[in-house]
């Protein structure tokens, strides 16, 4: 089935507007996925601020630790993925000397496997050849960050509405990035995949807010948190990257501290493993903060693997570590 303006694999009456990144085959048990985009959206701030605790100190030297996950799933493991990922780290040099920095972004895409694979790579693309230029030779104040990462996403959404403006079959992505310099996370959404800071004291806690049927319900009322994991519509989301030449994002700055760890995953994790499972195995692994994603990877598929698995892990380690 096409539509002009959708990228979808089934129609619901009186919704002019899905998308879908499930799988097509018929056989297939898992739950099909759509945006409804006519939905009002979330009255929340688009921009939060995390701060660390006053009387922790950030002083002293530190370097990330970044490790990654991609796994086509159990269900999955014969058909494209529809996941991509970039994690890009390197050196800018500042007024006050070398400074690390890090891009990192992941992608699930929507439409049937291989136009889903096509819409979040060319999100992946299109923001890595943007960001990754400007930002080591741009400025260096948060607003340019801000600015810089909300840029590359209004490109990369561009670039995927073109796409479906040549093509018959509709396509989209979600999309989740953080750009790291220094202490400083200035993380980027659309859609349901997610960002989380994980701080020992305070465990696993979501920087994003999904763009989720599930999630609106969850807001209102309608539904428990818990029910998110089971609610027959909790594939459908109703903002994501393709399907208008204009998309809203959702901004966040989250002040960094050594021993945090900033990750970026697809729903192939979080419907998985829950977030306090999550926290759990994140807060055992620290001491070897590289192989965490693997780590994360693994029980997804030991949850049943029934998506596409991406998973970043950044760990804001102090110098000697």
């Amino acid at each position: 089935d096409t539509q002009d303006d959708i990228c979808e694999q089934e129609t619901v009456p009186e919704q002019a507007e899905m998308w879908d990144d499930e799988l097509e085959e018929e056989d297939e048990p898992e739950e099909e996925r759509s945006v409804y985009s006519e939905l009002d959206e979330p009255t929340l701030p688009a921009i939060r601020a995390v701060l660390p605790p006053e009387e922790t100190s950030c002083d002293g030297a530190t370097h990330l630790v970044v490790s990654v996950g991609l796994d086509a799933g159990l269900l999955r493991k014969n058909a494209p993925n529809e996941d991509n990922l970039c994690a890009v780290q390197g050196t800018r040099v500042t007024d006050a000397g070398p400074e690390e920095v890090g891009l990192f972004a992941v992608a699930d895409g929507m439409g049937g496997h291989a136009h889903g694979q096509e819409a979040s790579k060319l999100a992946i693309q299109v923001m890595s050849d943007i960001l990754v230029p400007a930002l080591l030779h741009g400025g260096d104040d948060e607003e340019n960050f801000l600015d810089l990462l909300k840029d590359g996403v209004h490109r990369a959404n561009l670039a995927i509405y073109r796409r479906n403006r040549e093509q018959e079959e509709m396509m989209g992505t979600t999309l989740t990035a953080a750009l790291v310099v220094h202490k400083t996370a200035y993380v980027v959404n659309v859609g349901d995949s997610r960002t989380y800071l994980y701080r020992a004291t305070d465990g696993l806690q979501a920087i994003t807010r999904d763009h989720s049927l599930v999630a609106r319900m969850v807001e209102s009322g309608a539904i428990s948190r818990d029910e998110i994991y089971t609610h027959p519509r909790r594939n459908q989301v109703y903002r994501c990257l393709g399907e208008r030449a204009t998309v809203e994002v959702d901004t966040f700055v989250v002040a960094l501290q050594a021993g945090d760890l900033l990750l970026l995953c697809s729903d192939g994790l979080w419907e998985m493993v829950r977030d306090e499972n999550m926290s759990k195995i994140i807060g055992s692994s620290l001491s070897h903060p590289s192989q965490i994603s693997t780590a994360l990877v693994q029980a997804a598929l030991s949850e049943g693997g029934a998506d596409n698995v991406s998973v970043i892990a950044v760990y804001l380690a102090q110098a000697n570590e």
